[in-house]
């Protein structure tokens, strides 16, 4: 089962890790590009107001919860899909998958800081994962055909991004077409929001912003 739930306009998957991973096993075998992205709880203010925020989310093939506020935000219950989205079951799902098989990965960060971010959390226990290539928007960002002759050049078979949101998702909506691969999994801020999830200061914050989404649906559903 694979359900929509709408949060302000903005589509989101609510699916299991199991058929979201079976998803992905096919998009590594066919053609074109499958684009993933992993939406944050503090992510989605920022596409509020933002021109064609709607369509772009419609436009990916799996665009899911990676914080199990999002889903309490709409009133989702289910203790199994509030468990697996709050262990990240299907981005570790993946991150075993890649690693398994040696899929070639291109790595895309915003910055180096961000790029050794995420090659330290790959070599911490998916290090097998063949990195054949890696760019930053800090050295080539001023232009999208340079990023995209690098991951086109490149061959690879998946592009891990860890660009943050919006521009995560913008860039690959706007140049969708146009990348040679076959899936393309988007993590935004993830990593930086994994390693606070545990703090204090973190769940007191993760706390207001599940307060004030209740609230604004609630506001939408009372004007409806």
């Amino acid at each position: 089962m694979n359900d929509k739930i709408d949060i302000l306009g903005l589509e989101i998957d609510n699916i299991i890790a199991k058929e979201a991973m079976k998803k992905v096993m096919d998009y590594i075998e066919t053609e074109p590009v499958h684009v993933i992205e992993m939406i944050t709880m503090g992510a989605l203010g920022k596409f509020q107001g933002m021109e064609d925020a709607t369509e772009m989310f419609k436009s990916f093939d799996l665009a899911l919860a990676s914080d199990k506020g999002i889903l309490e935000a709409v009133g989702v219950t289910d203790e199994r899909s509030l468990k697996e989205v709050q262990e990240l079951l299907f981005v570790k799902m993946v991150m075993r998958y890649l690693h398994k098989n040696s899929v070639r990965t291109f790595l895309l960060a915003n910055s180096q800081e961000d790029l050794h971010k995420l090659e330290n959390y790959m070599q911490e226990d998916y290090a097998n994962i063949q990195v054949i290539e890696t760019a930053t928007m800090e050295e080539h960002g001023a232009s999208d055909d340079m990023l995209l002759n690098l991951i086109n050049g490149a061959e690879a078979t998946c592009v891990l991004s860890v660009l943050p949101s919006p521009m995560e998702e913008q860039f690959i909506y706007r140049n969708r077409a146009l990348v040679n691969a076959r899936m393309w999994l988007g993590l935004g801020n993830l990593l930086d929001e994994m390693k606070q999830k545990k703090s204090s200061w973190r769940r007191a914050k993760d706390f207001l912003l599940r307060q004030l989404w209740k609230k604004e649906i609630a506001k939408k559903g009372e004007n409806a």
